[in-house]
C-alpha cells in the first residue's frame, strides 16, 4: 500500500486527542445516538461476535461489549491501539485487538455476525477491497454497519466546496494542535475523495451481493451563489448491509434477464421522452399530483421503483426530497444519473430488483411508480416488498394503464392502430422513437400474464393481502398530466392512480 505506512503514522500522532474526543462523546447524545444505531443495526442475538475495523481509541468496541458481545478491534495505527487498551480497561471491558489493514485482514472466512467501521473508509487506498474483505469475513444472515461521510469531495467538487465556504459550523475534527497537512495531502489522492457517497458504497455493497441495504443521511445546506437557489449535499451517513443466506438464487432470474434486456434496449428513447417531459407543463402538474397523495412532510425518504431515467426521481430531488431510484436495468439507470447530473440534482441510484428490493423494513415515506406495474412478474411479491419498506403511515402510489389488454383483446388493438394513424396524420410522429409502430411489437407480442384483468380493480385484493389499507384509485387521470399527443395515442387506455398506506 502506498500510504498505508504514512496514514498509520498521521493517525498516531492524532491518538491522544481522539481518544480525549470519545470520552467527552460518551458524555453526550453521541453516545446515546451510535449505541441505538449499534443495537438496531445488529443482527438477532445476544453475544455476537463483532469486529470493529478501524477502531481507533475503541469508541465502537466499547458500546459494543457493554452490550454483551465479543469484540476483535482493527487499527494500522499502534497508538491509537494502545488508546483503545487503556479505554477498554478504565471501561471495565474485554477487547482483543490487533494492528492490520483492514483491506487485509487474517480471519477465516464467516468469522464474525457483525462488522462495524466510523470515519475510516474514506481514507483507504482501495475500499472496494475492504469491502470484499467484510463481505467474506460475514457469516450469512449477518450485518455491516458503516459511518462516514464525504469529508474531501470539496477537493472536486463545486457544490460541496461552496458548502464547505458556507459552513459556519467550525471545525467538527479537533486536531488538538497536530497539524492536518499531511493527511489533508494524502486525501487528494485517495479515490473516495473524487465520488459521491453512499451512492458508491451502495453499488458496491450490491455487487457483493447483499440482500438489504438501510442509509441514513446527513445533509449541508447551502446557497448557489450563481443561481441564489437553496441547495444540499449529503455531509455524514450511516449505511447498514446484510449478507444473505447461502444458496438462495432469486426465484424467476432468467425471466427478469429477458425484462432487463426489453428495458435497457428501449432506455434511450424513454430518456428523450423524459427530457421532453421536464421541460414541460408535466412537472408542476406531477408534482402537485404526487404530493397531494404523499404523506405531510417537508422532506420525504423516496424509493421511485422502476425509476427508468428518472422523471419522478428528478422532480422529487428538486422539490427537496431525499430520493433513491431503483431500476434493475443498468442502461435505464445510466440514462436516469446522466439526466439527474444535466438537472443539478443528485437522487442515490440503485440497481435492484422491485421482488427483492436491497432495502430495510421501514426505510420510506413514500413508495412511486409510473409505467412499471404491468411488467412485474409477480405482484404479490412486489407489493409485499414495497410494503415492507415502507414506515408506518407510509404511502404507495402507483400510475400505470391497462397496457397489457393490447396484447389479446383484438378490438383495442384496432382503436390503437386508429389512434396511431390519426397521431401520425396529426403530428408526424407518435412516441416509440426511430419511426417505429407500436402497434407492430403489439402484434408480435405473446399474451401478457395479467391475461384480460382489468385494472385497477385488480390491484385492490393484492395489495390488501400485502398488508395495505386505505385503498383507493381513479381509473383516468390524463387531464392535466397529458398533452393532446397522448391523449390521442393512448386515450384508449388512460392512466390510472392508485393509492395506499401501510398502517400507523
Amino acid at each position: 500500500m502506498m500510504y498505508l505506512e504514512q496514514i498509520g503514522a498521521y493517525w498516531d500522532s492524532r491518538a491522544e486527542g481522539y481518544s480525549l474526543t470519545i470520552h467527552e462523546q460518551f458524555e453526550t447524545s453521541v453516545d446515546e445516538y451510535f449505541r441505538d444505531l449499534l443495537r438496531s443495526s445488529a443482527p438477532v442475538g445476544k453475544s455476537l461476535s463483532c469486529l470493529d475495523a478501524g477502531c481507533g481509541p475503541g469508541f465502537f468496541s466499547i458500546l459494543l461489549a457493554q452490550e454483551g458481545h465479543t469484540v476483535t478491534a482493527v487499527d494500522c495505527s499502534e497508538e491509537m491501539l494502545t488508546r483503545a487498551r487503556d479505554n477498554f480497561s478504565e471501561m471495565g471491558v474485554e477487547v482483543s485487538t490487533l494492528r492490520g489493514d483492514v483491506q487485509n485482514l487474517p480471519f477465516q472466512n464467516e468469522s464474525f455476525d457483525y462488522i462495524v467501521s466510523r470515519n475510516l473508509v474514506w481514507n483507504l487506498e482501495h475500499p472496494e477491497n475492504a469491502y470484499r474483505e467484510w463481505i467474506r469475513l460475514l457469516r450469512p444472515g449477518g450485518r455491516l454497519l458503516v459511518a462516514d461521510g464525504n469529508h474531501y469531495l470539496h477537493y472536486y467538487d463545486e457544490e460541496y466546496l461552496c458548502a464547505k465556504d458556507q459552513d459556519q459550523s467550525g471545525d467538527n475534527h479537533r486536531c488538538y494542535g497536530v497539524d492536518p497537512t499531511p493527511i489533508n495531502e494524502i486525501a487528494r489522492d485517495l479515490p473516495l475523495s473524487r465520488v459521491r457517497r453512499p451512492h458508491w458504497d451502495i453499488e458496491q455493497f450490491l455487487s457483493l451481493g447483499v440482500c438489504r441495504i438501510n442509509f441514513e443521511v446527513s445533509r449541508k445546506f447551502f446557497t448557489d451563489s450563481a443561481s441564489n437557489e437553496k441547495k444540499s449535499v449529503v455531509s455524514d451517513f450511516v449505511l447498514c448491509a446484510e449478507k444473505p443466506p447461502a444458496g438462495q438464487p432469486l426465484a424467476g432470474e432468467e425471466e427478469q434477464r429477458r425484462i432487463d434486456e426489453h428495458w435497457s434496449a428501449a432506455s434511450g428513447n424513454y430518456s428523450r421522452i423524459i427530457h421532453d417531459e421536464l421541460d414541460s407543463f408535466r412537472v408542476d402538474a406531477w408534482m402537485k399530483r404526487i404530493l397531494a397523495n404523499a404523506p405531510r412532510k417537508d422532506a420525504l425518504d423516496v424509493l421511485d421503483a422502476g425509476c427508468g431515467p428518472a422523471f419522478f426521481s428528478i422532480v422529487l430531488s428538486r422539490n427537496g426530497h431525499r430520493v433513491t431510484g431503483l431500476d434493475s436495468s443498468g442502461d435505464m439507470l445510466k440514462h436516469a444519473a446522466a439526466n439527474a447530473a444535466t438537472c443539478n440534482v443528485h437522487p442515490l441510484f440503485v440497481k435492484g430488483d422491485c421482488h427483492a428490493l436491497p432495502f430495510a423494513d421501514n426505510s420510506f415515506d413514500l413508495v412511486v411508480s409510473r409505467n412499471v406495474t404491468h411488467a412485474l412478474r409477480d405482484h404479490r411479491k412486489a407489493y409485499s416488498e414495497w410494503f415492507r419498506v415502507l414506515r408506518p403511515k407510509g404511502v404507495l402510489l402507483i400510475f400505470d394503464a391497462n397496457w397489457h389488454l393490447l396484447q389479446i383483446d383484438q378490438e383495442l388493438l384496432e382503436e390503437f392502430i386508429r389512434r396511431e394513424e390519426e397521431c401520425l396524420r396529426r403530428y408526424g410522429s407518435t412516441f416509440s422513437g426511430e419511426g417505429k409502430r407500436e402497434s407492430e411489437e403489439y402484434r408480435k407480442k405473446a399474451p401478457h400474464r395479467l391475461g384480460n384483468s382489468i385494472r385497477p380493480e385488480w390491484d385492490v385484493p393484492i395489495l390488501k393481502q400485502a398488508g395495505f389499507t386505505g385503498i383507493s384509485f381513479e381509473k383516468n387521470i390524463i387531464d392535466g398530466l397529458w398533452d393532446g399527443k397522448e391523449k390521442l395515442l393512448y386515450g384508449a387506455t388512460p392512466m390510472f392512480m392508485i393509492s395506499a398506506s401501510k398502517p400507523a
